[in-house]
């Protein structure tokens, strides 16, 4: 008898062995999916947050692109009106001119004074317009090191 008991009690001791694994396995495989799970969600809340900090970026850049476009056109309205006038004033004073000398002469002089503005002038814009871009381009490039970074801490 005590034959067939013995492995009665083997076979218990097995069983009871086997759903301690399994309870030992399972707990495991939860304890693994509620870590996952808690660095998914977490990974979410950032990628929200770092989308944001994107969109506030971008509206950034936008209100300063708007407003530095604006002044670029006053310059560029203003500069033309200067040398509208400037080109008036030498035709007025071409036209009051008693001889061909003195016209040659004004003529000459309002080229190489509208030469010179044009020249002044268009620097001058083409830095404001290099300024702006400066300007525009500063909040991305911010989200750009902050994405760069975000990228290596998550990978570390």
């Amino acid at each position: 008898m005590s034959s067939t008991t013995f492995p009665m009690a083997a076979d218990a001791f097995s069983f009871d062995r086997t759903i301690s694994d399994m309870k030992q396995g399972v707990a495991s495989a939860t304890g693994a999916q509620t870590d996952m799970t808690a660095k998914a969600t977490q990974a979410g809340k950032d990628f929200v947050v770092f989308s944001q900090g994107n969109m506030e970026a971008i509206a950034q850049a936008s209100q300063v692109f708007a407003a530095g476009s604006q002044d670029l056109f006053r310059q560029i309205t203003e500069a033309g009106q200067a040398a509208m006038h400037e080109m008036l004033v030498g035709v007025r004073a071409a036209a009051a001119a008693k001889t061909p000398k003195a016209i040659i002469e004004l003529q000459a002089n309002l080229a190489r004074t509208s030469a010179i503005q044009a020249i002044t002038e268009g620097a001058r814009i083409a830095q404001s317009g290099v300024d702006l871009a400066e300007r525009v381009s500063a909040p991305l490039l911010a989200r750009t090191v902050a994405a760069a970074e975000m990228a290596t801490t998550h990978r570390a």
